[in-house]
């Protein structure tokens, strides 16, 4: 009997939630950053550094256009950030924080803007673009793109110190309707309000309004590298965020600074950088490899005692009701 009582004392002491502050490795979201992790960034920004300051003198090479590569390109870039808006939302919710829903919101106004930037970009599915688009309505949205990301990364730097907090489904579905609402407001003035903006495209070419614009955007995207390098302790999830922030500099100098308009060779480059960016730190396949780490260094008597315990816990969860 005294046996049975101390079981069952055991099983109730492992039924106890997880703390709101303990730390779970399993996710890279709260998983520390471990020397490797650094080299492993290390080596990707100056791979990273080494190809920007390769391509920069000629990026304003003119090319041919391509219009199929932007349909290949703007698909594979909505279905990234949609993957990693999911994952990250499973994980925020898992953990309770508020950071990593705003990180996930992030990326799901990403993926809005990129699907209204393809189908208002100028003859790829019509001429003059979808969505009632005027000649300067796919830079507009480009530059709203770009500059709405490191705001959520921003975000979600400077609330890492918040306590857990569950969040109600309607919060939630209140606050994905508010993501939502943001992009379609921003592709009405980039596409109906144009007018109220100033001209940065002539045809295919930039104007003299584009510099301050794509400056502005260019020192937000630095700012939210400053802002993530301050926000110590860094996880893993952190330290790659770093490299995406990098990465999308490089995006915004290619692309919009250092090239001369669409279909150069700072054009194609600068979006393959973007394509690089919203993958380099995706929660599954990290979450998957640490799980494959532990599995791998578990003891095997450790584990059979595990699956005993897991069995005991089944057999006693009916007299806890």
């Amino acid at each position: 009997m005294e046996s049975s009582f101390a079981a069952l004392g055991w099983a109730l002491k492992k039924e106890r939630p997880r703390p709101p502050d303990a730390v779970d490795a399993t996710f890279i979201g709260t998983a520390p950053a471990s020397s490797t992790h650094w080299r492993l960034a290390a080596g990707a920004l100056c791979v990273s550094a080494l190809i920007f300051v390769s391509v920069v003198p000629f990026a304003t090479a003119q090319l041919a256009a391509i219009p199929p590569f932007i349909a290949v390109y703007q698909a594979a870039l909505v279905v990234c950030d949609l993957v990693t808006a999911i994952l990250l939302f499973g994980q925020a919710r898992y953990e309770r924080a508020t950071p990593l829903r705003l990180l996930a919101a992030g990326y799901l106004f990403t993926a809005g803007l990129a699907v209204s930037h393809t189908l208002s970009f100028p003859g790829l599915f019509a001429p003059g673009g979808l969505l009632g688009a005027s000649p300067q309505s796919t830079a507009w949205l480009y530059m709203f793109w770009h500059a709405g990301f490191p705001l959520f990364v921003i975000a979600y730097a400077r609330l890492k110190p918040a306590p857990p907090a569950a969040a109600l489904k309607r919060t939630a579905f209140a606050g994905i309707a508010a993501i939502l609402g943001a992009v379609a407001a921003l592709t009405w003035l980039a596409t109906g309000g144009v007018a109220l903006l100033p001209a940065i495209m002539n045809g295919n070419h930039y104007s003299d309004a584009l510099i301050f614009v794509v400056s502005s955007v260019w020192l937000l995207s630095l700012a939210a590298l400053y802002v993530l390098w301050r926000a110590k302790p860094h996880s893993v999830l952190d330290l790659w965020l770093m490299v995406v922030m990098f990465a999308w500099l490089c995006d915004i100098g290619l692309a919009a600074v250092f090239n001369a308009g669409r279909f150069d060779v700072g054009f194609y480059a600068g979006r393959i950088y973007g394509l690089l960016a919203p993958g380099s730190d995706r929660p599954g396949g990290r979450r998957r490899a640490a799980r494959r780490r532990h599995r791998r260094g578990r003891d095997p008597a450790a584990a059979r005692a595990a699956r005993r315990a897991t069995r005991h816990r089944q057999q006693v969860r009916p007299c806890l009701r």
